[in-house]
């Protein structure tokens, strides 16, 4: 199992709950695959052990095939499934033919270099299998249903739906302005709290009913709101309209149209994503750990001015406080 590939590699701490976070919101909520397109991995699969071409008699098989698709995995994803098995087939008969060429011409090569990539190469495998290691040893059936229960109680917060009206202050320094438009909005409150139509109202005071202006949108929970119309709306009751609120772009008058909880996948479904993800935390804690233990001298970073070194430590502090 290969955790990092064609990414760039973050911040420890910061990449950690990156990973473990994404994995574990697409695992609970995105619906599962089994009616997907056929990827690349079906045709590796059919000639994985099989002899995929010969050439005047030298063989190529599976074991060729899968070395040239990695190496190629990201220059061929526009093609179809066809057109990328044809080309990799073709590059592994060029390069048997041209290798075979090169050696009737006794052409040489840097045998240095080649062995230098060849003990690159085994590290990485090595390294894999010993991700591949604490897979297996983290992944059973109470770490995934204990991550999996974790991750529903987690995401229990109730999600809104809700109309908001927007009254635009395009000079946020202009005092005048900005109390007109907060004049505006409460004027707009107080006519649906008599019983206008919120629709009818926002036409009128902002004279149109673009989305932009005024709009209904789906379900949201509070991560997908601004933080301030997210304060807001999930302290009021449904079917009411709330004080204007005061965004970066003016005041905004919200209404709270319903509330649910949104109801996650069953375990079933979702099984084998949260064993990914028991693996990959599994994974990132393991790594800080030899990380941790180990004397890492970062040759490639200039030394910093001790007071600027302190700076930087202070600085990485009030980022993870708020954890």
């Amino acid at each position: 199992m290969v955790l990092y590939r064609g990414r760039r590699q973050q911040s420890s701490g910061v990449y950690s709950r990156m990973v473990v976070g994404f994995a574990v919101a697409t695992s609970l909520w995105a619906a599962s695959g089994p009616g997907h397109a056929q990827s690349s991995d079906t045709v590796r699969a059919k000639v994985s052990d099989l002899v995929v071409a010969r050439v005047d008699g030298m063989v190529i098989d599976g074991r060729d095939y899968e070395l040239a698709q990695q190496m190629f995995v990201h220059d061929l994803k526009g093609l179809d499934e066809k057109a990328r098995h044809d080309f990799l087939v073709q590059y592994l008969i060029d390069v048997a033919l041209m290798s075979r060429d090169a050696q009737k011409k006794d052409l040489k090569i840097d045998e240095a270099a080649l062995q230098r990539n060849v003990e690159f190469l085994r590290k990485k495998a090595l390294m894999e299998s010993w991700l591949g290691d604490v897979a297996r040893s983290a992944v059973t059936a109470d770490t995934v249903r204990a991550a999996y229960d974790q991750a529903v109680k987690d995401a229990a917060e109730p999600q809104i739906r809700m109309r908001t009206m927007l009254f635009k202050v395009d000079a946020a320094d202009d005092e005048k302005v900005v109390k007109t438009a907060e004049d505006r909005a409460n004027e707009a409150v107080a006519r649906i709290k008599k019983g206008e139509e919120f629709t009818k109202v926002a036409e009128d005071m902002t004279g149109t009913s673009l989305p932009a202006t005024l709009k209904e949108a789906g379900y949201m929970g509070r991560q997908q709101m601004k933080p301030e119309i997210a304060k807001v709306a999930f302290a009021t009751e449904v079917g009411s309209t709330a004080a204007p609120i005061r965004t970066e772009q003016g005041w905004e008058v919200v209404k709270v149209e319903d509330k649910q909880t949104r109801k996650p996948l069953e375990f079933d479904v979702v099984r084998d994503k949260f064993g990914m993800v028991v693996a990959r935390k599994a994974q990132l804690v393991a790594m800080e750990k030899l990380r941790s233990e180990a004397k890492i001298e970062r040759l490639d970073i200039p030394e910093q001015p001790q007071d600027q070194a302190g700076k930087a430590t202070n600085e990485g502090a009030k980022v993870k406080a708020p954890n």
